[in-house]
């Protein structure tokens, strides 16, 4: 069963790195949701937290980890480029 969870979490970060990738090339994050983004992080937060305070293999214990610094990663330079834009923004309605 192991097989699948190394599966699950190698597949999972696969698909982040070109988040991560897209969001420091264009430096923006318009088209991510704010609630999404919290969503994520908190039902990361939770599965961590169930991880953390039962018996697991270290396979999983590892995934885990990497899985939430990832998806910290991705948090941070969506929030990081959403407020850039919106004073941008603020700016540019104050120029007018």
């Amino acid at each position: 069963m192991e097989i699948f969870c190394t599966i699950y979490y190698v597949m999972n970060y696969i698909k982040t790195i070109p988040q991560i990738m897209k969001l420091i090339r264009t430096k923006s994050s318009n088209d991510y949701s704010p609630s999404m983004v919290i969503f994520q992080l908190i039902s990361m937060v939770s599965w961590s937290l169930y991880i953390f305070t039962s018996r697991q293999s270290v396979i999983v214990y590892i995934g885990t980890v990497l899985d939430l610094v990832l998806l910290l990663i991705t948090d941070i330079l969506i929030w990081k480029y959403y407020v850039k834009e919106d004073h941008a923004e603020a700016e540019r309605m104050a120029d007018q």
